[in-house]
């Protein structure tokens, strides 16, 4: 099996999961990263249990019989944080994304607070702290509104969300240094391998040549053409960059989250000082 057909089939499977306990569970309410999922969000983690939220009930009654595909928040919600998705009671985006942050975590809700951002241009940092100011408040908003002024808007996957995150963390906690600019989503004209001028965007790039490529699934998922084609193109894409003057970096999920990507970075930041002139 693909990696298309393999993703697509988890996405069913996801989907096929929310409808059922929406069906068992009229009444309640959809949130946290389920709920983002709807809303057509991306997320750092795949669906395996739904939140669900009582209307005007503040105690959670699930817990004395546990259920494998679902968990009862004891929170409270109102009407006005509610909205009717294609038949499914879901929570409003600030609200699905206040309840990811405080149930599971700064990382899944970063990775949909940035998925947000870049699919809806106009969710301004002032904006979604707009929003979050109309839902309930509760333990952890001030550290989620932090959060939010933190985002961005240019990640387009969730692998870039964490590599995006891990430099800016290790660069608080000095593991990373020299970098003296971070840019994202940048665009050069280079040729493809058919001989004609075309774009190449750099995820990032780092002190002007540094170029970090994120290979995360989204780009492997038949969304944007043929997984074979893809990986062609990238390749050539690659040699290109690296034949101006680019160092490139390609990075994985697992480089990611083991820690291995800020290590090589931080060898080629030791390696590569800045240079006095960027590469055309």
């Amino acid at each position: 099996m693909t990696s298309t057909s393999k993703i697509a089939k988890r996405k069913q499977q996801e989907l096929k999961l929310i409808d059922r306990v929406a069906i068992a569970t009229r009444k309640a309410v959809i949130t946290g990263p389920a709920g983002a999922r709807l809303l057509g969000l991306s997320t750092y983690s795949w669906i395996e249990q739904v939140d669900l939220v009582l209307p005007g009930c503040s105690n959670s009654w699930g817990t004395q019989r546990p259920y494998p595909d679902r968990v009862y928040r004891s929170a409270k919600i109102t009407e006005q944080e509610v909205s009717d998705y294609h038949g499914f009671r879901v929570a409003s985006l600030a609200r699905c994304l206040f309840d990811s942050y405080r149930y599971h975590g700064r990382t899944e809700a970063l990775v949909q607070i940035e998925s947000a951002r870049w699919k809806h241009k106009d969710l301004s940092v002032k904006e979604l702290l707009s929003r979050t100011s109309n839902i309930t408040r509760g333990n952890g908003i001030r550290e989620f509104e932090a959060l939010i002024r933190y985002s961005c808007d240019t990640c387009q996957s969730p692998l870039e969300t964490l590599v995006r995150d891990a430099i800016l963390q290790a660069m608080q906690d000095g593991t990373l240094t020299g970098i003296q600019s971070i840019e994202h989503q940048v665009a050069f004209t280079i040729t493809d391998q058919y001989g004609e001028q075309t774009r190449a965007i750099v995820d990032v790039l780092l002190n002007g040549f540094i170029a970090i490529e994120a290979d995360g699934a989204v780009k492997t998922s038949g969304e944007y053409g043929d997984e074979d084609t893809i990986t062609r193109s990238e390749r050539h894409r690659e040699r290109e960059l690296q034949n101006r003057g680019f160092v490139v970096l390609r990075v994985t999920w697992k480089d990611v989250t083991s820690g291995v990507f800020i290590q090589k970075l931080k060898r080629l930041l030791e390696m590569y000082p800045v240079p006095a002139t960027r590469p055309a």
